[in-house]
């Protein structure tokens, strides 16, 4: 809209101009200000604009997760979200597949295949020390659901109906360096999805821009914030909040 007035407003100058006889040199004076008004605001009328489409898409891509879910409930009586991700007798491919029927022109994939994409890199909101001094980052594979929108849900930790998780972590001192030091922690997830709303070949590829991750556990989703993700943030603020980082970043 800002691009667009100031076109307009260039137009009224040209017209004015013309009627009062002003000089080629005055013109052109006259239309370089613009041009330099004109390049300083664009870029940033782009990024706003991008990072609305991601805003948009971010909620779309909740909010038909959350719907598939509750359709796949509702249709089956299930009380909960745990029957659906349990794997009696079942891969985790095929609670996968479950979800993914319903979803128009999805394709569901397991492996570096063609049209499947590859492994690929995801940072986090904000940087982070991996507890050695460098960056901490998170590795994207399979099995993933990839959406006719060029989307992506990406599964990890589908459990055999929510059942509780036992995993131990290092503990970090206030500089994010591991202490050698480990901790148990102990929760219930029926599955631990992340949504890439623009897919692979497109960036940032972060968590809390074009990334976010949701915790299904039986009785509800829990999108992440932290470093996981803006889903909360969006919806609250309808803004995105990530950290803009080169991965050259080096701890103290």
């Amino acid at each position: 809209m800002l691009l667009l007035a100031t076109v307009a407003k260039s137009d009224i100058i040209w017209r004015i101009f013309m009627r009062n006889g002003f000089t080629l040199a005055e013109v052109l004076i006259t239309l370089g200000i613009i041009g330099v008004v004109a390049a300083l605001t664009l870029p940033s009328i782009i990024q706003s604009y991008k990072e609305q489409a991601l805003i948009n898409q971010a909620k779309k891509s909740y909010s038909n997760f959350m719907n598939v879910l509750n359709r796949m409930m509702a249709e089956n009586e299930y009380v909960d979200y745990s029957p659906i991700f349990s794997k009696a007798g079942r891969t985790a491919e095929d609670v996968i597949k479950d979800i993914a029927d319903y979803y128009n022109g999805a394709i569901v994939c397991t492996a570096s295949a063609k049209g499947c994409g590859r492994q690929y890199s995801v940072k986090l909101k904000n940087a982070t020390n991996n507890g050695s001094g460098s960056i901490s980052k998170e590795s994207f594979g399979f099995p993933r659901i990839l959406l006719v929108d060029g989307s992506s849900i990406y599964f990890r930790d589908v459990r055999q109906a929510c059942e509780p998780w036992t995993y131990t972590v290092n503990v970090k001192d206030e500089n994010g360096f591991n202490t050698g030091e480990t901790q148990t922690i102990t929760d219930t997830r029926c599955a631990t999805v992340i949504l890439d709303v623009n897919g692979e070949k497109k960036g940032p590829n972060q968590y809390g821009a074009d990334v976010h991750q949701i915790v299904v556990k039986q009785q509800k989703l829990e999108p992440l914030e932290g470093n996981y993700g803006a889903l909360k943030t969006i919806f609250l603020k309808n803004k995105l909040e990530y950290e803009k980082y080169s991965d050259n970043k080096k701890f103290d």
